[in-house]
């Protein structure tokens, strides 16, 4: 009997043996994750790094300190004695895996873009002259593009795009000859382009880019004025920015702005000097399989929450339709307008409302005058129109797409002033108002990208487009349009 109770005695205390030892085991363990996380944040910090990449560090500082744990090896004894050591090598860990997943954004993607996009033209017949000619359109465009990862961070798109339809560029009628309505029309048709891009990663979800593209379209004309017309060749080149976030494991979304200019080419009887502005928007589809699926950490949610201001430098196109009646005949002319650089201030707040969506409360203001269309005759008398003083107010619903990246959809109250100032007389190209200026109230709609450069610093990109409400100048009646892109810095309080 003593000797079944002292048995007894002996399985209980080997059971209570390997119970501590199990608990003392998962403790350490438990303690090690701890602080192989804690380590893992402390390298990464202030390297945009993912939470991939902090969990995959984390990951390998664990099985570095079980691998010392477990042989006691001189490895461990150094790491003791000296952690710098093991950061030294960690980072060396680090950078591999950032160039490891760097390779996410290498190969082959297709998408299809939105493009607001505004094209203007000066045309010239003898003494007389327009400054320019144009409309607003928005075009639909496939694009396909390979991208090379050349190292961490840097990279080339090698890419086409072509349009699925065309783009007006002018309609003008009026007058009666022989009974007929004169009429004038232009329109680009077979728009293509083929760019080059280098491009630079943001984060590991995102990058930037700039581009280099050529372009190539026809210009179909008529007319009943008995000048040329038919079918003209047009080329050019663009020059644009523009930046991708991936939204899941291959779909990205790509917002872009790109200022085009054409070439000169006849445009019956007259020389056509023309350019666009385009703002584009878009999802695309990353063939890469070895991406990693994105989530966001919670001590990244507060990014984006809070007051920013900024500056923007602005990318702009205004056009004018004008309409009047002449002895009871409609005249119209759809329309005219510029391109303008210019420079502006803004200002947000930042609302969360859950772990992604937020709400943008904001303004901005344009701080330079913008050329509308000129129109001139001989002796140096002209007719010109300045856009001024304009400002918008605005809200905007915004989604993190990343840890580092924010997208919003914006809807704008906009106003302006357009001031009118003739110099013409009765002998050049007609009469009217000497000068006048008239304010316009109108609405705008736009997508953005915010994305983190560096701590409280932010770059912005935008495209928008803004339609202005009808006014009437007696006995002219207007309505105007804009393309607006912006690319700007901004700063988070």
């Amino acid at each position: 009997m003593k000797k079944i109770i002292n048995i007894a005695l002996l399985g209980a205390l080997i059971v209570l043996s390997i119970s501590t030892s199990l608990a003392a085991n998962n403790e350490t363990l438990a303690r090690i994750r701890e602080n192989s996380l804690a380590k893992a944040m402390e390298l990464l910090k202030g390297k945009n790094a993912s939470v991939d990449e902090v969990l995959k560090t984390a990951k390998q500082i664990e099985d570095y300190i079980l691998a010392g744990e477990s042989s006691k090896n001189k490895e461990l004894i150094e790491l003791q004695a000296s952690p710098n050591d093991y950061e030294k090598k960690q980072q060396i860990k680090v950078k591999s895996v950032s160039s490891e997943e760097s390779s996410n954004f290498n190969g082959l993607s297709v998408g299809i873009n939105g493009q607001f996009k505004s094209t203007t033209a000066k045309v010239k017949a003898g003494d007389y002259g327009i400054d320019g000619l144009g409309q607003q359109n928005f075009i639909t465009n496939l694009q396909a593009d390979y991208e090379f990862r050349i190292d961490n961070k840097f990279g080339l798109l090698v890419g086409a795009t072509m349009d699925f339809n065309d783009n007006d560029l002018l309609n003008a009628n009026g007058g009666i000859h022989i009974n007929k309505i004169r009429s004038v029309r232009a329109t680009e048709k077979n728009h293509y382009s083929l760019f080059v891009a280098p491009t630079y990663r943001l984060s590991s979800d995102t990058s930037g880019y700039l581009k280099l593209a050529y372009h190539n379209s026809k210009i179909e004309h008529s007319n009943d004025f008995n000048y040329s017309q038919g079918t003209k060749s047009l080329h050019g080149y663009g020059v644009g920015i523009g930046a991708r976030s991936y939204l899941t494991n291959n779909i990205f979304a790509n917002i872009e702005i790109q200022r085009i200019m054409y070439s000169d080419d006849s445009f019956f009887l007259s020389n056509l000097g023309t350019g666009s502005t385009v703002g584009s928007f878009g999802l695309g589809y990353s063939f890469a399989d070895d991406r990693k699926q994105l989530f966001i950490a919670e001590n990244s949610k507060g990014k984006f929450n809070g007051l920013s201001l900024g500056i923007n430098g602005l990318l702009k196109s205004t056009s004018i339709k004008t309409s009047t009646t002449i002895n009871g005949i409609a005249n119209n002319l759809d329309g005219v307008g510029q391109q303008n650089l210019g420079i502006g201030i803004f200002g947000d707040y930042a609302f969360r409302v859950s772990d992604r969506a937020l709400f943008l409360l904001g303004g901005t203001y344009d701080f330079n005058d913008s050329d509308i269309v000129r129109v001139y005759g001989r002796i140096g008398s002209e007719v010109k129109v300045k856009e001024k003083n304009h400002y918008s107010l605005f809200v905007a619903p915004a989604y993190q797409l990343s840890e580092s990246s924010l997208g919003y959809i914006k809807l704008a109250y906009h106003q302006t002033k357009f001031e009118n100032i003739n110099t013409l007389d009765g002998n050049e190209l007609g009469t009217a108002n000497s000068r006048y200026t008239k304010k316009f109230d109108g609405y705008g709609i736009g997508i953005g990208f915010r994305t983190l450069i560096a701590d409280n610093f932010y770059g912005n990109l935008e495209v928008q487009r803004v339609f202005y409400s009808r006014e009437n100048v007696s006995p002219v009646a207007f309505d105007a349009d804009s393309t607006i892109g912006s690319l700007g810095l901004s700063y988070k309080f």
